[in-house]
């Protein structure tokens, strides 16, 4: 029987996959080669190789030392260093932080009192022009107390309009309001209900604040920082001298707070009949000052 003989195919035609098995055993001689190499090399050249790393380890090390010990030498290297607390050779000096709390009590020398004159009228231009008389009035009758001219000012003056409340006429303007605040400066505390009274009976209608204050605050506010340095002083030398040290120079000094707390009565009134009474209800009181400080001493 005759056979039939065929041409055999090509590798890539019979065995598509043939090719990249080939290559990838191709890959993987050439690594296993390269690592073998590197192995053979590394014991043949052990002492060469040892020399490189050392050389190479003594690189990176020793500026990254460099600038450790320069940082240090500057005052950054410590955690918590603060200015001052190192001596010239770059050893840290001993230092303690206390704080000191003062507060002192005056009493109060000046008056502020805000008066409102409220109106309300059918149109705009009629109630500005009724408010500024009514204001005048107001002013008069304050300075007829002896009050100067100059302690006396006008303050926030508004026009706002007035709607309709009745029912379906909401969005209707029925009139306008008014509403201006004179502010009176009082250096005679006695003065308040009198000048209370008078700016009634002329026209205002509401008192909206009542102050106390004292002229020379800030004076005391300096006086009241000393006596908190002071305590912070005397709190410092009784902790290093239970330690058996001796207390330094102020390295630092920082003031960590201030306040006045000043009495002020608010009181809204509707009309001068509501007031009633003398004067008893309007003491100025007294003004409590509060200071505090932190400081950083040196320890011996």
């Amino acid at each position: 029987m005759a056979q039939c003989w065929r041409r055999p195919q090509a590798q890539n035609e019979s065995d598509p996959e043939g090719k990249s098995r080939q290559a990838f055993s191709t890959r993987s001689y050439a690594q296993g080669a390269g690592r073998l190499y590197i192995w053979n090399m590394v014991k043949s050249n052990t002492n060469a190789f040892l020399l490189f790393a050392v050389i190479l380890v003594a690189a990176l090390f020793v500026p990254l030392q460099g600038a450790a010990a320069q940082a240090v030498a500057q005052g950054r290297g410590q955690p918590g260093a603060l200015p001052g607390t190192q001596a010239a050779g770059g050893a840290a000096v001993p230092y303690i932080r206390v704080s000191g709390q003062a507060s002192l009590k005056v009493e109060a020398d000046t008056a502020v009192l805000s008066l409102a004159v409220s109106q309300q009228a059918k149109t705009a231009s009629a109630l500005r022009a009724s408010t500024g008389q009514a204001a005048d009035a107001v002013a008069r009758a304050v300075l007829s107390l002896g009050v100067d001219k100059k302690e006396i000012r006008t303050g926030n003056f508004s026009i706002y309009p007035v709607y309709d409340t009745r029912q379906g006429k909401q969005n209707e303007i029925s009139g306008y309001r008014s509403d201006l605040v004179l502010t009176v400066t009082l250096e005679d505390t006695a003065l308040v209900p009198q000048v209370m009274e008078a700016a009634f009976a002329a026209g205002a209608n509401e008192i909206r604040s009542l102050s106390y204050q004292k002229k020379d605050e800030e004076t005391l506010r300096i006086s009241t920082l000393v006596k908190a340095l002071e305590a912070a002083r005397a709190k410092a030398y009784a902790m290093a001298s239970a330690l058996g040290r001796e207390l330094g120079p102020a390295l630092s000094i920082e003031e960590q707070g201030f306040s006045a707390r000043i009495p002020e009565t608010r009181m809204y009134m509707a009309k001068a009949a509501d007031m009633g009474g003398g004067g008893e209800g309007f003491s100025p009181g007294s003004i409590e000052l509060s200071a505090e400080v932190s400081v950083v001493f040196e320890l011996r």
